[in-house]
């Protein structure tokens, strides 16, 4: 596997884990799956496409 789909596999697992703790928190015990899941979502779109353009971008100014 390289190193960009581990990245998003572990992107995308970290920020529904913390999307999970919160709304466990702030719910009171009973976590709201449609904000875990859409913090899912977010990880995938924040590491699949988000950082490898800010990336590209970087490296051309250099």
């Amino acid at each position: 596997m390289s190193k960009r789909v581990k990245d998003i596999i572990l992107g995308t697992l970290v920020y529904a884990g913390i999307g999970f703790v919160i709304t466990l928190i702030l719910n009171g015990g009973e976590p709201v799956w449609t904000l875990v899941i859409g913090q899912g979502i977010a990880g995938f779109l924040t590491y699949a496409y988000i950082y490898p353009a800010l990336e590209k971008r970087k490296r051309k100014r250099i």
